[in-house]
């Protein structure tokens, strides 16, 4: 049984019903925190985990609804006995050194206390976390200097997830969710709420294009997620916009909502 969290689902701007986006992808014996947001301390205490529950970390890219909990996270882990596996682009990886380096200057973690695994912001990659679970990523449309990753995970005789936020609607992520169970695209915006704005422009996505893509690559499951606060009031809007009349199987999780996967 995999389990996905959806500690948060909101876009940057977000507060009150939706936070920032952050999800735990978990198994037996594995667990892995996508994203650190700057509230991701509290996110984690309503799951009911601490710190130290945290050996494995993705981040997709360096802006600070995805990032700016990471010195927190790593403050709270200072005297733990396990390490934390961070993965992500070179680009992230130097801010999340930087945010650490400038707002915790005069502590200086165990060298071994945090393990830095580079992946690659040039085109596709992939990592075994561990010998049942392989990490691949590729890089979709994003904005300019701000890399950005999407990533799957694919369970030896489990299911595979996908997860793709910050981007444009591109043929890379459809590549990269070939054949997944479960993709968990961002949807910015809605087509049908704000017809009038182009996502493309903002190097985001629409419900509608989200649906596009899930479809494109063959996934029966679509979560929608990094939701602005407009459009995260109308989740049965964006259901109905992403199936766009087919049987793709559409859900907008609440934060703290769980789903489990064969």
């Amino acid at each position: 049984m995999t389990e996905v969290v959806f500690l948060g689902t909101g876009n940057a701007f977000s507060a009150g019903r939706r936070r920032n986006l952050a999800l735990l992808i978990e198994s037996l014996g594995f667990r892995m925190l996508v994203e650190t947001g700057p509230v991701i301390m509290e996110q984690l205490a309503r799951a009911d985990l601490q710190a130290n529950d945290i050996e494995r970390l993705f981040v997709s890219h360096s802006h600070g609804d995805h990032t700016l909990g990471f010195p927190m996270l790593t403050l709270s882990r200072l005297r733990a006995s396990n390490s934390l596996h961070v993965y992500a682009g070179s680009h992230t990886i130097a801010i999340l050194q930087t945010l650490g380096a400038l707002t915790f200057s005069n502590l200086k973690p165990h060298p071994t206390n945090i393990q830095w695994h580079e992946l690659s912001e040039e085109g596709p990659d992939e990592i075994s976390l561990t010998q049942d679970v392989i990490l691949r990523t590729t890089v979709p449309d994003h904005p300019p200097g701000v890399p950005t990753l999407a990533a799957r995970w694919d369970f030896a005789g489990g299911p595979s997830i996908t997860f793709a936020t910050d981007t444009r609607a591109c043929d890379a992520a459809v590549e990269l969710a070939r054949g997944s169970d479960l993709l968990i695209h961002e949807a910015s915006f809605s087509a049908v709420l704000q017809p009038d704005q182009d996502p493309g422009l903002h190097y985001h996505s629409s419900a509608r294009q989200a649906g596009e893509i899930a479809r494109r690559a063959g996934c029966p499951r679509l979560a929608l997620v990094h939701l602005a606060p407009e459009i995260g009031q109308h989740p049965d809007v964006l259901i109905e916009e992403a199936r766009a009349g087919t049987d793709l199987h559409v859900i907008v999780p609440e934060d703290g909502d769980r789903l489990s996967l064969e």
